[in-house]
């Protein structure tokens, strides 16, 4: 276990050096600021970003839920990881309690539980294909052009060392599944002959796909996944490294926003896959709280 998580430090930590600048000053993750965005124009453009953060992802479903209730209606979505899945099932017009439901339906959190022998020839200890066909029985047209609102998913390329920013044409899930394909963890996907991670080596909260599309309004929903007070355990050490490259990176994207709702998951983790409830009830906490201010305005 310390050897397989000593390779994803220094697999993460390489990609990452390829993909990103250093990010020289940080806002620390506790004061990143939950910004408002301005509503008050019409006719305006709305585009929403949700970031990768593995089981903390759930709780985008609790802050796609306060955005309904608050009647805001996105005209784009862009995801990362786990964001990127979430968000390609509210594009495909299920609703964020619909989907959270089909998460416990499925067992979600037996994902870790599948480790396959097959690193040394496939490049990942849990093989995509259960993921895959679980989102294929959902979405089963496999088309980014079939979807109710316009979706992109951010990967990387680990051949070309450059995001892939994919919102047209076919073969969705297997772009889904390569955004969240966390290296070592998961068997890299294969596209156009190219070996393809999670997209939160390169960009966790994509902004760029918002911008391409006009939006207007630009809300990321923020997770805060960097916990330095955590113990620093022989089991998590990797999954510190990761947290510290993947924030970096999001970082990177708040200035191009023009609203993020910070979502912090208090004591649960990146692992904590069984926690769908929890996670979800605090991404609706937050996402309450930022609707309920821009109501006011």
């Amino acid at each position: 276990m310390k050897k397989l998580l000593f390779m994803i430090t220094l697999q993460l930590f390489a990609l990452h050096a390829g993909a990103q600048k250093t990010v020289q000053e940080r806002t620390p993750a506790e004061t990143v600021p939950t910004m408002q965005a301005d509503f008050s124009a019409e006719k305006q453009k709305i585009g929403i970003s949700l970031c990768g953060g593995a089981a903390l992802g759930y709780a985008h479903l609790g802050f796609l839920q306060a955005m309904d209730e608050a009647g805001i209606r996105p005209d784009c979505i862009a995801g990362t990881s786990m964001g990127a899945i979430m968000g390609m099932m509210y594009a495909a017009g299920y609703k964020p309690q619909e989907i959270k439901e089909i998460v416990k339906k499925e067992h979600f959190d037996r994902l870790w539980g599948m480790v396959s022998l097959s690193l040394p020839h496939r490049g990942g200890l849990i093989p995509m294909a259960r993921i895959r066909r679980v989102l294929l029985k959902y979405v089963p047209h496999d088309s980014f052009d079939s979807l109710a609102v316009r979706f992109y998913c951010c990967t990387f390329d680990v051949k070309r060392l450059q995001p892939i920013y994919r919102g047209k044409g076919d073969s969705l899930v297997q772009y889904v599944c390569a955004s969240a394909a966390i290296p070592t963890i998961f068997s890299p996907i294969s596209i156009n002959r190219n070996p393809c991670v999670d997209g939160g080596v390169c960009d966790n909260l994509p902004v760029r796909p918002l911008l391409d599309e006009g939006c207007d309004v630009r809300i990321g929903s923020h997770l805060l996944l960097e916990k330095p007070n955590r113990p620093m355990l022989a089991e998590t050490i990797g999954l510190h490294a990761i947290s510290y490259c993947v924030f970096a990176t999001a970082h990177a994207s708040l200035a191009q926003l023009t609203g993020v709702v910070t979502i912090d998951p208090g004591e649960y983790w990146m692992t904590d896959f069984n926690k769908v409830d929890e996670l979800y009830e605090i991404g609706y906490q937050a996402g309450k709280r930022y609707f309920a201010g821009i109501a006011h305005q």
